[in-house]
């Protein structure tokens, strides 16, 4: 039986900005996205039985069709008529609604993966068709890199790469729904265009002008509900962080860090 090991990395989101509503009740929103060096793995091997079989090492994880991984697994299997079994184990390292796309990087690296593993020859196009049936971040994570997207998140147009950052990510271990975040926008604090010196700022290739020029929409009113996220990001800033920023729509926060020394203090 065929088996295969993909690294599934998670996502930050150095620019948020949510423009307005749509009619369809979703936001007309833009993010700036980018890759880092944490990661989950994804293993899949090839069972007898024609089934799908999820394992994960994180008690949090459901192993039903809410998981995306499964999702993932029947969509491929429904439409691609697959008729071979497949057992999926999540090694988890990414936390678990910490508002760093885990999920969706797991479900795009299942989507690769078993287009791989059954030479079903799919392009990234096709992947990107099926993974937006099952997220919008599943879209990027396909991709990867520094990436613009727009409109509801799906629309994608590539930046110049990043120089190399020192990170430091600190999750408070709470959770935040990303629905939760949506219904409850301050209209009066978003709507304006609060991303371009961020995008100018990557064009420059300097660490401390991106540092400098982060924005997250949701940091408006998420953190007054959960005064942990401010309590990490006053913390990094103290401790001599370049920058500081809530990912999405949290509580996992990051900062940038002037070198790798800096970043071991902050850490």
């Amino acid at each position: 039986m065929k088996k295969i090991c993909l690294k599934a990395p998670a996502k930050i989101n150095l620019g948020l900005s949510i423009l307005s509503k749509l009619s369809s009740g979703y936001h007309e929103v833009k993010f700036i996205f980018q890759q880092v060096s944490l990661f989950d793995r994804i293993y899949l091997q090839e069972i007898k039985k024609n089934e799908i079989r999820v394992y994960c090492d994180n008690q949090d994880v459901p192993l039903n069709q809410v998981n995306t991984v499964y999702q993932a697994a029947l969509l491929i299997k429904k439409t691609m008529k697959i008729k071979t079994g497949i057992a999926i184990k999540i090694e988890k390292n990414i936390p678990v609604g910490g508002g760093l796309a885990g999920g969706s990087s797991d479900a795009a690296q299942t989507l690769i993966g078993l287009n791989r593993l059954w030479n079903i020859g799919l392009n990234t196009k096709d992947l990107i068709k099926f993974g937006l049936k099952i997220g919008m971040d599943v879209a990027y994570q396909l991709v990867g890199g520094s990436q613009l997207a727009t409109h509801q998140g799906e629309k994608l147009k590539t930046l110049p790469p990043l120089p190399k950052m020192n990170l430091v990510l600190s999750n408070p271990n709470i959770n935040v729904s990303t629905q939760w975040a949506y219904a409850n926008v301050d209209y009066s604090q978003v709507g304006q265009e609060q991303l371009e010196s961020l995008i100018s700022a990557i064009k420059t290739g300097r660490v401390e002008k991106i540092a400098q020029n982060l924005h997250n929409d949701f940091e408006f009113w998420v953190p007054n509900f959960y005064p942990a996220i401010l309590k990490i990001k006053r913390k990094m800033l103290e401790a001599g962080a370049l920058g500081a920023l809530m990912s999405g729509s949290g509580p996992t926060v990051f900062c940038v860090c002037e070198n790798h020394s800096s970043a071991v203090k902050i850490a």
